[in-house]
């Protein structure tokens, strides 16, 4: 399921001080977020208007799955592949005060997603995670969820990443998200538990049809 190499190339551009998909005017209308600016990924989302504040519906391009969507972001052009009905993958990013963040979410509908163990083996390699997942169920999916925080250049990042199974047939969508801020900067410490809770967030809204 896993692109490795795409991945960190994707971490790569954010670590590097900033995600270049994400740079949009400085001045931008109220009402004209970065999602809705950029035509590739205002392409994917169900509608013009925030379904919850700060966030828009997203629609796979398979049709498979829904999920909620910052409106700061933007999706890049490179990182993204979908293949018919059964596989899709998508990079976004955004730029804010106090963090960097960069989202990979990858779908799959294959027989081999029913081998949890083995889907959880590639996710913590594309990582570099050791350790344990915390598994729950969110409606009719099950949720395998860790957590990473590592150092880099001064600046910390922080990972949050999940196997998101559908309960019955063989859809499930990979999602990893990073937040990374300076170091230096004392509001850095927080973003833990504020981007936690962003990414859990989102995670708990994979939507199968």
């Amino acid at each position: 399921m896993r692109n490795t190499l795409r991945y960190s190339a994707a971490a790569l551009l954010l670590t590097l001080g900033g995600c270049e998909i994400s740079n949009q005017p400085a001045a931008v209308p109220e009402a004209n977020t970065a999602a809705l600016n950029d035509e590739f990924t205002k392409d994917y989302l169900t509608t013009s208007k925030e379904v919850e504040k700060d966030f828009y519906l997203f629609e796979s391009k398979t049709g498979a799955y829904t999920m909620l969507f910052p409106a700061d972001a933007v999706i890049s052009k490179e990182f993204n592949e979908t293949r018919e009905t059964f596989y899709e993958t998508i990079v976004y990013g955004a730029e804010r005060k106090d963090a960097d963040i960069m989202a990979d979410a990858t779908f799959e509908n294959k027989p081999q997603t029913q081998d949890i163990e083995s889907n959880l083996d590639l996710l913590s390699t594309a990582v570099g995670y050791t350790g344990e997942y915390k598994e729950f169920k969110e409606k009719d999916k099950r949720i395998y969820y860790a957590k990473e925080r590592s150092e880099i250049d001064g600046a910390i990042s922080y990972t949050f990443f999940s196997f998101i199974k559908s309960e019955g047939d063989h859809q499930a969508v990979e999602f990893i998200y990073n937040a990374a801020c300076e170091k230096s900067d004392k509001a850095c410490p927080s973003e833990e538990s504020i981007q936690e809770k962003t990414a859990l967030k989102i995670m708990k809204s994979v939507t199968f049809k």
